[in-house]
């Protein structure tokens, strides 16, 4: 028989909440048995969404993959609670507001329809979905930054993509998804989608987004799709006419990757603070924009002006990792790296399928 162990969680403004968990389940899903959603994404131990602070108790982490959870802050505490499981009461501290746990499991749940999708690149579609409202009401709210799960429609299958756009009345949201040779959104792109069709949606969810650091520049390192979140954040920042420098580095592979450079140019153009670096790592002859992959291109521009921005960043965990060591290098400190890791669907495999057994030292 497991044993039942009390989680008590404390939010980065001092709220708490408390529930119970038995040490056969997972912190997550025992949250979610009692109607608590706290951040999550994956519920594999791939993104990272659900990390948090473990400041007491003993636990098993199972199935963490290294790029969502480095060994040296798996040292520190941090855990992924979608693979955490207690072996004692455990007192946590997660990084985000108590305003974005939900209590109830249908609140954040909603339907919207297929407005347009269309290729953008050799391996990038846009997705165009607007809210089915009630009475007449269509709005979206969320911060720039999150992210939404899309249901696969007539499957229980969902997936995690960040809106491009911002919160709006009509309802509307815009999705850059990469297309996976064999991904199950990926085929339900290509050859099931149509013009109309209704697509459940849960969100907003996540801690990724703007801090409000002054006046301090603000510089962007995306990857591919990974410019969702990040355009997201450039427009939040026009439409509320923040003054501080920013600078895109959007990095791709080839040039056929390479996709919204007149939405760039025009967002460039109605901000005078923007700068837009288009990365390509392995461009054509004719390519007459930046040379070399957006880290690389990050790295020569802090050489020629040393700055000490706020830098956010979106990408593969190998671009993500490699933009750390690029800023430890230039002395940026850690409490001004902001990130959204992002993996393809799957489990993290068993590599990382063995079980840590962590006893913390204070309990």
């Amino acid at each position: 028989m497991s044993a039942i162990h009390t989680i008590h969680v404390t939010t980065d403004d001092g709220e708490t909440v408390h529930f119970q968990c038995r040490s056969d389940e997972d912190v997550i899903t025992a949250a979610l048995r009692q109607d608590i959603i706290l951040m999550a994404s994956c519920r594999q131990g791939g993104c990272a969404t659900c990390k948090a602070f473990c400041a007491e108790g003993d636990y098993r982490l199972v199935g963490c993959s290294v790029q969502a959870l480095p060994p040296d802050e798996e040292e520190q505490g941090q855990v992924l609670l979608c693979r955490c499981y207690p072996d004692t009461d455990l007192a946590l501290e997660v990084p985000y507001s108590y305003s974005r746990i939900a209590f109830a499991p249908e609140e954040d749940l909603f339907t919207a329809t297929v407005v347009s999708v269309a290729t953008i690149a050799s391996n990038t579609l846009r997705l165009h979905l607007r809210r089915v409202g009630s009475n007449g009401e269509r709005k979206v709210r969320f911060e720039a930054g999150q992210y939404m799960n899309l249901q696969i429609p007539g499957t229980d299958l969902t997936r995690a993509y960040s809106p491009a756009n911002t919160s709006n009345e009509d309802g509307d949201l815009e999705f850059l998804i990469r297309l996976l040779p064999d991904g199950a959104m990926s085929n339900f792109l290509r050859n099931g989608i149509q013009v109309g069709q209704a697509i459940q949606v849960r969100g907003p969810m996540g801690v990724f987004g703007l801090k409000e650091n002054g006046l301090r520049p603000r510089y962007f390192v995306a990857g591919g799709t990974g410019l969702a979140p990040v355009l997201s954040m450039i427009r939040r920042m026009r439409e509320w006419g923040e003054p501080q420098e920013a600078r895109l580095y959007f990095g791709v592979n080839t040039v056929d990757e390479v996709f919204f450079l007149d939405e760039l140019q025009a967002l460039a153009a109605a901000m005078p603070t923007l700068t837009v670096r288009v990365c390509v790592w392995h461009p054509e002859a004719n390519w007459d924009g930046e040379r070399g992959n957006a880290v690389e291109i990050l790295s020569r521009d802090l050489a020629a002006n040393p700055a000490k921005p706020d830098v956010y960043l979106c990408g593969p965990p190998a671009m993500v990792d490699a933009a750390h060591r690029v800023c430890a290098q230039f002395g940026i400190p850690k409490d001004q790296i902001f990130q959204e890791k992002f993996l393809p669907s799957g489990p993290c495999g068993a590599a990382c399928a063995s079980p840590r057994v962590h006893e913390h030292p204070h309990s």
